[in-house]
């Protein structure tokens, strides 16, 4: 058992899963990334490429609410301060807050580097292009967020 098992609370939204047993899902996200860099101009990519974020922000948004509105107890949990920067490093010390957090980088990522790809598509640029400018722009969105915007 690690350390981090005993801080592990259930996601009452989430059947009762915790933020390890729900980590794979975030990998639902890696079709979104090898459409969006081998297949930009495939007339699915538009939609498939929805999928996975829809899915994950799915589990973000029901896991984020299960952290705002259920205490260990069931009764309320404690008020997040989002307006300081203590309050933000409490939440990131919680495993529960770090899966959120996470959970909402990837969803968050994965749209951006949707929109560099189909403005890439819509502006004509390519094959060329798309290999040499696009694809290092999806990596480093994908990496660094908004450095590749």
């Amino acid at each position: 058992m690690s350390t981090i098992d005993s801080e592990l609370k259930p996601y009452a939204l989430l059947g009762g899963y915790n933020a390890k047993e729900l980590w794979p899902t975030v990998n639902l996200i890696l079709p979104t990334w090898f459409l969006l860099a081998v297949a930009p101009r495939w007339k699915y990519t538009p939609t498939l490429t929805l999928a996975g974020p829809i899915i994950i922000a799915a589990i973000y948004t029901l896991s984020a609410i299960s952290m705002m509105f259920t205490g260990e107890d069931g009764g309320n949990a404690s008020e997040i301060d989002f307006s300081t920067l203590e309050g933000i490093v409490t939440l990131f010390k919680d495993p529960n807050g770090v899966f959120v957090g996470w959970v909402h980088y990837v969803v968050y990522d994965a749209l951006v580097g949707r929109w560099i790809m189909l403005d890439s598509v819509e502006r004509g640029c390519s094959t060329m292009v798309h290999v040499l400018v696009i694809v290092p722009c999806l990596f480093l969105a994908l990496m660094f967020g908004p450095m590749g915007w």
